[in-house]
Formats: structure tokens, sequence, C-alpha cells
């Protein structure tokens, strides 16, 4: 029985649709993500689940329980915000201790629980100090240990990292991830940040302009994208696209641009039949073009892409290569490379093999994927 349903959830400020019939079902102990560029309905979905924003219609059931109408404070959820929300005239002890002492726990249990919550995230030297005397990365804490003291039912985080630096965003992840685990109970976590959602989930939910576009694991997001949008904000590097014309050949398809004609695996070819004389969207993973001579699979001159290298930027597994095509347009596109290219190529024409296996089609008009149910 899943601990958490939405259903058919909407909500509208005056003239606008913040968020458009968006349905999930959250599992007992599951991380659900939700993520998307800014403006597309994550955080007031998060905030309708917390009681914060009233639904315009649809249904936020916790276990059989319909909540709609249930005041914030009587839902039994733990929120952690983007600006940490800690009170200033607070020490750092109250602060912590504030979500048990406005549930009227008892004293003894306060103390219980506070310095081990403290503990946990590295702050219990900190518990008599005031937020102002804290770090960015302290304040955080101070914020997910609240969290943690409580027996909430549902934890809620809204873009808790954004505020802090690369280096501290790994640390607060790991924190997250042992609060979660601590209290083996649902959560929801919003970011704009896809590498953030690939990492923490257990599944995402991608949203754009108030609808959730495609729901799974960052596997199936990434190995099988339902639309041109999915595919393009999940990965980095992003996708590379190029509009191609499907041409039959000899018994076979080919997609052909004006820098490259490559031929259609066969497990794609029935996929793309109805498309044959029509202009598609051709997308490649960077990691899915290869060295000809390091290629794990054969080699022709049919799934082959010339290109100019622009920049290596050199990584600890190999290299990010960014080249552009031969063409008169001379389309950009990244190569993630295993290997290191010695910067002496730069400028130089350089072939690279496709994987065609793991090619990706999309529809020009509705951007739907053409291999993707």
């Amino acid at each position: 029985m899943p601990s958490t349903r939405v259903s058919h959830l909407t909500k509208e400020f005056d003239t606008k649709i913040a968020v458009n019939d968006v349905n999930f079902e959250l599992g007992e102990h599951e991380f659900l993500v939700l993520v998307g560029p800014s403006g597309c309905g994550k955080t007031t979905t998060l905030r309708m689940l917390a009681g914060l924003e009233q639904a315009s219609s649809g249904d936020i059931f916790f276990g059989e329980k319909r909540v709609n109408d249930i005041r914030p404070r009587d839902r039994n959820v733990a929120m952690v915000f983007q600006d940490y929300a800690v009170f200033p005239h607070y020490t750092v002890y109250e602060n912590i201790a504030y979500g048990l002492r406005s549930r009227r726990a008892p004293n003894a249990l306060v103390k219980e629980r506070v310095p081990k919550a403290a503990k946990t995230f590295r702050i219990d030297h900190l518990l008599g100090r005031k937020p102002r005397q804290l770090s960015g990365g302290e304040r955080q804490r101070v914020a997910l240990a609240r969290a943690m003291v409580r027996d909430a039912e549902l934890y809620l985080y809204d873009e808790p990292l954004a505020n802090l630096d690369a280096q501290l965003r790994y640390q607060a992840r790991e924190d997250i991830m042992a609060l979660h685990n601590e209290k083996e109970k649902p959560s929801v976590y919003v970011t704009h940040d896809q590498s953030e959602a690939m990492a923490m989930g257990d599944r995402i939910a991608v949203m754009r302009d108030g609808h959730i576009v495609q729901i799974g694991t960052g596997a199936e997001l990434y190995e099988r994208p339902h639309s041109l949008f999915v595919a393009y904000f999940i990965g980095t590097p992003s996708i590379n696209l190029f509009d191609v014309d499907i041409v039959p050949e000899n018994g076979a398809l080919f997609a052909r641009h004006p820098a490259f004609s490559l031929e259609i695996s066969e497990a794609n070819q029935s996929a793309l039949l109805p498309y044959v004389g029509r202009q598609v969207k051709f997308g490649v993973r960077p990691e899915d073009l290869h060295v000809p001579r390091m290629a794990p699979f054969a080699v022709t001159e049919f799934n082959q892409l010339q290109g100019v290298v622009n920049v290596i930027e050199p990584s600890s597994t190999g290299c990010a290569v960014y080249l552009s095509t031969l063409d008169e347009k001379a389309a950009d596109y990244t190569a993630t490379l295993r290997t290191r290219m010695p910067a002496s190529y730069i400028g130089k024409e350089v072939p690279l093999a496709i994987n065609m296996a793991k090619a990706h089609f999309f529809d020009l008009e509705s951007e739907r994927s053409i291999l993707s149910p």
C-alpha cells in the first residue's frame, strides 16, 4: 500500500495554472525527487503536500486518509526549506527542539533527542550558539537535525542544498540520506539539479509546465526518455541532437544529415519505417561516442561522425571533447571519452564511432520518443 498518494492535483493562481493534474504514489520508504526547471510547479506541489498551499482540485492521501482539509501542523510532516528557516533569536539547541516543543513533547524526550540529532549532523559543539554565528552549511545541518528529532510520517525537502557551495553540497547529500535511512519514512525532495536528482532519488519525477512528464528510476529516464525534453534535461553533458532525414537504401534505413549518414540498427528499423521521407530528431549520448579503435562494437563508414575538436576538458576518468560537424552549419556536439585526448588535437578533424544500438529518435512535432512507449 502506498504511504502517500496524490491524485489529479491542481493549483491555480489567478489565471496561471502552477500545477496541472499531477498524479503519483509514494512507497513506504521511498525517496522521490521532483526535478525540473524553475517555475515548473515542483515547489508548489511540495507545499501542497505540507498543507502550506491549498489545492485548487485533486486529492492528497496519507495512507487511506485524505488530508486536503487538515492543517499543516496536524499532518505530521517535517519540512526542510531552501533558506533553512532557523529562528535567529534561538540557540541551535532551541532551534532543533522547536518541532518537539510545538507538539508539547515531554522535556525528557527533548533532552534525549536534541543532543543525539546534533551529534548525527556534527553540530553538537554548537548547541549554545545563535544562527548568526554559524556558516551556511552549519545552518543547514541545524534544519536537518530539527527534522530528525520529529517522528514525522513524511519528510519534505525544498531545494535544501541550493545555497551551499559544491563541497558542502556533497556532505549535505550524505546527511540527508543518513536522515532518510535513520527514519525509514517516505521523502519527497525538490531540486532543479538533475545530477542531484540522479544521485539521490529512488525514483525521479520530471516536471514541466505544471505536469509530470515522466516518472521512473534515474536509469529509466536516462536510457529510455519518453520525450525530447526528458532526454535533454537528464544527463550531464546533455544529449547530442541533430535533425536527420530517414532514408531507405539497399534494404536498410539511414539517418541522413549533411555531415553524416548513419545506418539505423535492425532493432529500431520497424519503429522508424513510418518516418521514411520525413525528418526526425536524432540523439546520441556523449558516452556513446567512441574513439574508433577502442569502440566496443564493429566500426563501419555508416556509424562514424567526423568533427573538428574545439575544446578538450580533462576529467578523472578521461576527458570531455567538444566538437563541431564539418557541414556549413557546423552543429556542436560533445563526446565523453574514457581516455585522454592530447591538447594537440584541438583544431584538428577526428572521427568518432557512434553506438547506434543506443541511439534515440524523436518526432519533431510531438517531441515524443519514437522508440519508447
